[in-house]
This record gives C-alpha cells, sequence and structure tokens, in this order.
C-alpha cells in the first residue's frame, strides 16, 4: 500500500468514531492552546519590556566613573606601562574600542543658578557639545548648542522644582503642567559657586554660618540660557553647558581657592568628574562593556539590569510553558486511549489487512497516520484558539491601560520616567509559535501513537480473523 491510500485510510478510520476523535482533539486543542497561550504571556511581557527599553535613550549610555587601583592596564594598549586615569588619555582610548559610537569627558560643579528672583542649587555638567547634541536631541523650547557657543544653557524642564525666591524663602509651586513664573529661556542666567550669593532667607541651603574672611571670592558668571531638555529622567533635573566653558570656570574657581590658601581634594585633581560613553548600536553594548571591564573602568551601565530581567522573563516564559505542557500531556494519554481502544475494535480488520498481503510497516504507518492526524487538527485548532485568546487577553490588558509597567520588575521601575510606556499587549505570539505549536502538537500525537501501533503489528493473523 502506498502513503496516499494509507493516508486515505487513516482520515477516513478517524472519523467512523466521530465522538470519540472529537474528544481526543479536543483534548489535543485545549493542550496546543495552553501551552501556545501561556507561552505567549511569557513572551508578550518580555517583548514589551525590551520594547520600552529600546524607546530609553540611557540603553545606550555608559557612565564611568572611575579607573581601577592603578594595576589595571588598557588590553588593546602596547605601548603604555601606566594605568589609565580619567583624563583625555582615557577618552581617546574609549574612543578606539570597536562599537563606540561617542564619547565625552564630563565636568560637574555644584552651583548656585540665579534666574530673575529665584535661586537653586544645582550641578553644571560640561560635556563636549557635539555628544550633547547626540543624547539631549528633545527640546521643549529653543534651539540645541553650536560648537562656537560660550556661556550658554540648556536647562531641564524639571528644573524649576527645585527653585525658591531668594526674597521671601518660598519655594517655587509645584504645577500639574508643568509651567512655573521661572522663564527658563533667559539672557539672564547667573551661575556662581558662592553659596552665600543671593542667599534665600530662611537659609534652605544651609550656609548661614558667620563669614569666613578665607573663603574664596567665586566670580558670578552671565550665562544665555538657550534651551529646555523635555525629559523626565535625570537630564530633566541637570543643567548642561559646552565642557570648554566648564573648564574656564573651573581654571577660574581654582585661582579663587589658592588665594584663599585652600588646596584641592584629590576627586577635585581629577580631569573629568565622569565619562559619558554613547553606543549606537545595542548588539554592540555587550562586547564594550566587556572591554570596560578588562580595562579597569569602573562603569555603571542600564543593559546590566535589562540583562537580569530577561533571565527572569525566560523563567517566567520557561514555567508557563510548563504548565501549558502538562495539558498536551493529558492530551497525548488521551490519544494513546483513542488509539488503543480503536485497535480492540478493529482486531478483525487489522486480520484482513494482514491476510490480504499488507506488511507489518503498512499496519504500523496507518495507525502512527492517525495519531499524528488527531495532534494535526487538534494542533491547527488549538492555535487558531490561542491567537483568537492572545487578541482577548490585549484588547482587556489595552481597556484596563496597565501600560508598559507590567512587564517590568522592581528593579527596572527607576528608569520607567524616560520610557514612552505605548505598547498595548500583554500576550505575543510570533510566526514561530504558531508553526511550533502546530508542529509540536503532531509530534505528540505520532509518539502517542507509536505503543498502539506497535500493538497492532503485533496481532496475530489467524486470532484476529476469529475474533469477533
Amino acid at each position: 500500500m502506498n502513503k496516499t491510500e494509507l493516508l486515505k485510510m487513516a482520515i477516513t478510520n478517524l472519523f467512523r468514531r466521530k465522538t470519540r476523535s472529537i474528544l481526543a482533539i479536543l483534548g489535543v486543542v485545549i493542550g496546543t492552546a495552553s501551552i501556545i497561550t501561556m507561552v505567549s504571556i511569557g513572551l508578550g511581557m518580555s517583548k514589551s519590556f525590551n520594547d520600552d527599553m529600546k524607546k530609553n535613550p540611557d540603553i545606550h549610555m555608559i557612565e564611568i566613573w572611575g579607573v581601577g587601583r592603578g594595576d589595571s592596564l588598557p588590553s588593546n594598549n602596547n605601548t603604555s606601562s601606566k594605568a589609565l586615569k580619567m583624563n583625555d588619555k582615557s577618552v581617546q582610548h574609549i574612543k578606539t574600542i570597536k562599537g563606540v559610537t561617542q564619547v565625552t569627558g564630563v565636568k560637574d560643579i555644584n552651583v548656585n543658578m540665579i534666574i530673575g528672583d529665584y535661586i537653586s542649587n544645582t550641578n553644571l555638567k560640561g560635556l563636549e557639545i557635539d555628544f550633547m547634541n547626540k543624547v539631549l536631541t528633545k527640546l521643549s523650547k529653543g534651539r540645541m548648542m553650536n560648537k562656537s557657543d560660550k556661556f550658554k544653557l540648556l536647562i531641564g524642564k524639571e528644573v524649576p522644582m527645585q527653585f525658591q525666591n531668594y526674597r521671601t524663602g518660598r519655594y517655587i509651586d509645584y504645577s500639574p503642567t508643568g509651567e512655573y513664573k521661572v522663564d527658563l529661556l533667559s539672557k539672564k542666567v547667573e551661575i556662581t559657586s558662592d553659596k552665600k550669593y543671593k542667599q534665600p532667607k530662611n537659609n534652605s541651603f544651609g550656609m548661614n554660618e558667620s563669614k569666613n574672611d578665607n573663603e574664596p571670592k567665586y566670580d558670578i558668571f552671565k550665562f544665555e540660557s538657550i534651551g529646555v531638555i523635555d525629559s523626565n529622567g535625570s537630564e530633566g533635573y541637570s543643567i548642561y553647558t559646552s565642557l570648554d566653558t566648564v573648564k574656564q570656570i573651573e581654571k577660574i574657581n581654582s585661582r579663587a581657592q589658592a588665594q584663599a590658601g585652600m588646596s584641592r581634594s584629590d576627586e577635585q585633581k581629577q580631569e573629568y568628574s565622569s565619562i559619558m560613553v554613547y553606543i549606537e548600536d545595542i548588539n554592540s553594548i555587550s562586547s564594550v562593556v566587556d572591554t570596560l571591564k578588562s580595562d579597569g573602568f569602573q562603569f555603571y551601565s542600564i543593559m546590566d539590569a535589562v540583562k537580569q530581567e530577561q533571565k527572569r522573563f525566560a523563567m517566567i516564559q520557561g514555567a508557563l510553558g510548563g504548565i501549558g505542557g502538562i495539558s498536551l500531556l493529558v492530551a497525548a494519554i488521551g490519544i494513546t486511549n483513542t488509539m488503543i481502544m480503536s485497535i480492540y475494535e478493529r482486531t478483525r480488520e487489522i486480520g484482513v489487512m494482514k491476510v490480504i498481503g499488507a506488511s507489518l510497516k503498512d499496519i504500523r504507518s496507518l495507525f502512527l497516520y492517525e495519531a499524528a492526524n488527531i495532534g494535526l487538527i487538534g494542533g491547527i485548532l488549538g492555535t487558531i484558539l490561542s491567537v483568537v485568546l492572545s487578541m482577548t487577553i490585549n484588547f482587556f490588558y489595552a481597556k484596563l491601560k496597565v501600560g508598559g509597567n507590567m512587564g517590568m520588575g522592581m528593579g527596572m521601575n527607576m528608569y520607567a520616567d524616560n520610557i514612552n510606556q505605548t505598547t498595548p499587549y500583554i500576550s505575543y505570539i510570533p510566526i514561530w509559535l504558531i508553526f511550533f505549536g502546530i508542529l509540536f502538537s503532531t509530534i505528540i500525537g505520532v509518539l502517542s501513537g507509536y505503543i498502539p501501533a506497535k500493538k497492532a503489528m503485533s496481532l496475530s493473523a489467524l486470532e484476529s480473523l476469529r475474533n469477533d
């Protein structure tokens, strides 16, 4: 008998006893739908998280805040025997690492910023302008900084919450709309390291100590704010200017400190307070991180937390898939039971097939085809059911508006403000999962039919014909 004849016979036999076959197929449908739906929820949470993370600009950033104790040498530096430090040499070295897009040293000075009647104690960050224009691309007002700009500022939109009126000592009232009395685009911004300058009456900065004649006489620098950074993350609470501008301020401040007889701390002696690295290609982050570690740099990358979350999601997917797999195992037992009962009812038929010349291979193939058909039909229907269930879950998920945080663990909620969480799903069924569900249920059907097929092969033709 050829395979086509065996397949037709298998389909005919399958529906001779419709009730039993339908129940067996129903078991596979439930098992397949369970395992696909369970896995799709794990995949949906993972995909939702990954998609949200890709929208987070911090995913491309690595902040280097120090170097090893001095015994860590560059992995690809064959000429220098000295350890790297937080200086221009380190910046140039990092630029040579494959996968790195841009690098900048960061100067960070604690200053008082005064706009009109309002003062705020904050950190002035100096970055290379090319790097700044690469990462601070979203402005709500104003323009980006040009290379020729000196003593210009970009101010985060959340900075006004830190302001207080230096005349009355009253903090500025919070505005849910983001509209404040302070004009963040101003040509008259004062920046100084002098904590006594326009000190608020209520001493909020803790600077009411008696005047010390040896205190440095810091200059008051005139700035112009040209742009407002539209970010709810750390950038929204910071002020930025060019690295050259901060170096100039630091040089003038150092001169004032020297005149007051103050020595600079080891931290102040470092060339940069930190080094920022931007990596355009997310796939290159891991290799860059490995190189920085081998070079002895101490740094933080959000990718470390992302990897931990991805491991957690993989465990969730495995657990959910295992739960769904139990349903499919029950369905497999049902298929085996159906096929064994079919053998007992078709014993005479099996004997006739053997007498007319059917080989043992044909008999085995017939029963395996029948079991495979149960698995295939159940797999297709189960996959369709799982797609419907997935759409239903996503519909109610979107209605509840639980957004992207559901896919995040506790450790990642701190980054939620930097993410545009618009992912409208919690269940995700990729194409490969559909084919996997159908193929897996078919294989389960074949395996479930193996024992019954072997039993049919072992029946004696003579004994089968005697069976009523």
